[in-house]
C-alpha cells in the first residue's frame, strides 16, 4: 500500500512544479499538445466525422526493465521534445494455442517489448475546447488471458476504438485503453517475489494507470471522481482482484465497474506456482543463482525470456494470492466479505456460450477431474473431488461433452460473475450477449462486436450494437444504464433494464438478454446458485487448510 501511495504523491508533486501542465492548441498545427510534468504529447489523429481527438501511447510508467523487471512500476522519467505517439510497444504476448496466423495475434506479437506501460486517449474535441472538467471517464482493460491482447489488439476493425462509444455517449465520455505486462512478465509467482518483487505485476501495472487517470485526467477534461473500470475475460477478472486488494480496503481508483465474463483461475496450488517459478528460472539459466535469484532473471537478456515464457506459460497466467496484496482467491474474498464496500454501480455480462471455446478439442482424458484439481492445493484434493462428484452427479444423464462445456464456464466464468453479484448485489445490473452473427455467435468474448461497434470501421449498421453502446455507456456516464440522469432524444426506445433481483433463487432474475431480436429480461440460467455456491464454498475450506 506505502508503494502504490508513494506513486500517487510522486505523480502529484511532480505536477506542482510543472510548466503549465495541461492541453494546448497551436496556431500552427490543428492537433493539440497535452503537456504532462514528464513531457508532451500531441494527439496523434483528429477523427472529424466523430469529432474526436486521439493522443495515442502516452507513458504512465518507467520501462520495467532491469530492476523494474518483477516490480511494482515506477512513474515515468522526463522525456524531451514532443512525442507524436508513434512509439509504444505492446507488452510481450504469448500466442493463445491455434492462434498462429491470426491478424490479431499477429498484430499483438508486432513491436512487442518490455517497455510497454503506455495507455491511448479518446477525447470528445468539445471537452477540449470548452475546457470541461466534469466528463465521465472510462478505463478499458483488455482480456487474452493474461498471456496476451493489448489495447492495439485491432484497431483498425474499430477494436478497442474508443470514438463509437463517445458518439452514443453525446460526446460526454473519455476512453482510456491501457497496456499491462502479461504472462511470465506480468504473473511469474515464487518465493523469491515476495521480498525481492511483486507476484502480480501486471495489477500493478493496471493501478498504476488508474493513478495516472486520478492525477493527469482532468488535463484532458476528464473527471477522476467518476471513472469507470471496464474489462473482459483477464480484464474483468483483474477488476474483481482490485476489488479485493489488500483485503478490500485498498481503493480501487475507480468508481463504478463493468466486469464482462471474468476469467481467471484460483492461483491457490502454491507448490504448483513455485515449480512453475523453478522451471521458468532453470530454462532462463539461473537455477544455482540460491538467494541472487531475481538478481540473475533480471539480468538475463529479454528475447531470452521471451523464450522463456512461452514455454512455462503457454496456456495460462493468472494473479496468485501472495497473502498480503492479494490475500486469497477473489472468490473466497468476495465471499468472506473482503471487498471495497464503497464501489457506485456495477455492470456484469456473460455471453451465449461461454464454455465451447475455451474447451481443447478433441477434450482429453480425465479432462474433468484435471480442470477441477487444478484449483486446490494438494493437501484440499479430497474438496475438489467433492466438486468432481457434483458435475458427475447432475450430468450423469448427459454427454459428457456437455458436462465439460459447463464445467469450464461455470468455473472459469460465470461462477465468477456470481459470487460477484452476491457481493454487490444493490447495485448490479446483469446482462447476456446472444447475438447470433454468423461467425461468433455468442461465444466468449463474441460481445466486442457490439461493444465497440462503429459503423465508420465496421461497414455496416446494426441498431442493436448502438442501443448496447447506449445502455453501457449510460451506466459509465450516471451509473444507470437506463439513463435516468441524462434524458435526450437518444435515451427514448430502451426496454426499462431493472437491478439483478432473486439473488437467493437458483437463477437471479433481470438479466438483460441481447438476441437478434431485441433485448429481453430473463433469468441467469448460467449463474445457478446451487453449482456456484458449492464451487465457493469448496474454495473458501481450501483456502482455510492452506493458512
Amino acid at each position: 500500500m506505502f508503494l502504490h501511495s508513494l506513486f500517487l504523491v510522486v505523480l502529484k508533486v511532480t505536477a506542482v512544479f510543472a510548466t503549465n501542465p495541461g492541453v494546448a492548441f497551436e496556431q500552427d498545427n490543428s492537433l493539440p499538445l497535452l503537456r504532462l510534468p514528464y513531457g508532451t504529447w500531441r494527439a496523434s489523429q483528429y477523427n472529424k466525422d466523430a469529432d474526436v481527438y486521439t493522443f495515442r501511447n502516452i507513458r504512465y510508467g518507467a520501462p520495467p526493465v532491469g530492476e523494474l523487471r518483477w516490480a511494482r512500476p515506477a512513474p515515468p522519467k522526463y522525456t524531451h521534445g514532443i512525442q507524436d505517439g508513434s512509439y509504444g510497444p505492446n507488452c510481450i504476448p504469448i500466442a493463445l494455442p491455434g492462434s498462429e496466423g491470426d491478424h490479431m495475434s499477429e498484430n499483438t506479437t508486432t513491436k512487442a517489448d518490455e517497455d510497454c506501460l503506455f495507455l491511448d486517449a479518446y477525447v470528445p474535441r468539445k471537452v477540449l475546447r470548452k475546457h470541461k472538467r466534469n466528463t465521465p471517464v472510462v478505463v478499458w482493460i483488455h482480456g487474452g488471458g493474461f498471456t496476451v491482447g493489448s489495447k492495439d489488439t485491432d484497431l483498425g476493425m474499430g477494436y478497442y476504438d474508443g470514438t463509437g462509444l463517445i458518439q452514443q455517449a453525446d460526446h460526454d465520455l473519455i476512453v482510456i485503453t491501457i497496456n499491462y505486462r502479461l504472462g511470465g512478465f506480468g504473473f511469474l509467482a515464487g518465493e523469491p517475489l515476495r521480498t525481492a518483487g511483486t507476484f502480480h505485476a501486471g495489477l500493478h501495472d493496471q493501478r498504476a494507470a488508474l493513478a495516472w487517470v486520478q492525477s493527469y485526467i482532468h488535463l484532458l477534461g476528464g473527471d477522476p471522481d467518476n471513472v469507470s473500470a471496464w474489462g473482459q475475460s483477464a480484464g474483468a477478472g483483474s477488476i474483481m482482484y482490485h476489488l479485493v486488494a489488500e483485503g478490500g480496503t485498498l481503493d480501487p481508483l475507480f468508481q463504478r465497474a463493468f466486469v464482462q465474463s471474468p476469467g481467471f483461475a484460483s492461483g491457490m496450488d502454491m507448490e504448483y506456482q513455485y515449480e512453475r517459478f523453478q522451471n521458468f528460472t532453470a530454462l532462463a539459466g539461473c537455477e544455482d543463482a540460491g538467494s541472487h535469484v531475481m538478481d540473475c532473471l533480471r539480468a538475463v537478456d529479454a528475447s531470452v525470456l521471451t523464450e522463456v515464457n512461452k514455454q512455462v506459460f503457454s496456456w495460462e497466467a493468472s494473479p496468485v494470492p501472495d497473502g498480503m496484496y492479494i490475500q486469497s482467491t477473489a472468490d473466497v474474498e468476495l465471499a468472506k466479505g473482503n471487498y471495497w464496500k464503497y464501489l457506485d454501480s456495477l455492470m456484469i455480462s456473460n455471453v451465449l456460450d461461454e464454455g465451447s471455446i475455451l474447451v481443447p478439442q478433441p477434450i482429453p482424458p480425465n479432462q474433468l477431474e484435471n480442470n477441477i484439481y487444478f484449483h486446490f492445493p494438494s493437501r484440499a484434493y479430497h474438496l475438489a473431488q467433492e466438486m468432481v462428484d457434483f458435475y458427475r452427479r447432475r450430468y450423469a444423464n448427459s454427454p459428457p461433452a456437455e458436462m465439460i462445456t459447463d464445467m469450464t464456464r461455470d468455473l472459469t466464468i460465470t461462477c465468477h460473475q456470481r459470487t460477484l453479484s452476491e457481493a454487490y448485489a444493490k447495485i448490479t445490473w446483469a446482462t447476456q450477449y446472444s447475438y447470433l452473427d454468423g461467425v461468433l455467435n455468442g461465444v466468449h468474448a463474441s460481445e466486442s462486436v457490439a461493444q465497440w461497434y462503429n459503423p465508420q470501421l465496421s461497414n455496416r449498421t446494426e441498431p442493436l450494437f448502438a442501443e448496447y453502446q447506449r445502455y453501457i455507456t449510460n451506466h459509465a456516464r450516471s451509473g444507470n444504464p437506463n439513463n435516468n440522469n441524462h434524458p435526450g432524444p437518444k435515451a427514448t426506445g430502451l426496454l426499462n433494464w431493472p437491478k439483478i433481483e432473486g439473488i437467493e433463487r437458483e437463477e437471479m432474475g433481470n438479466v438483460l438478454n441481447m438476441t437478434n431480436a431485441g433485448f429481453e429480461l430473463t433469468d441467469g440460467d448460467q449463474m445457478l446458485r446451487s453449482t456456484c455456491g458449492t464451487w465457493t464454498k469448496l474454495l473458501v475450506e481450501a483456502a482455510s487448510m492452506s493458512g
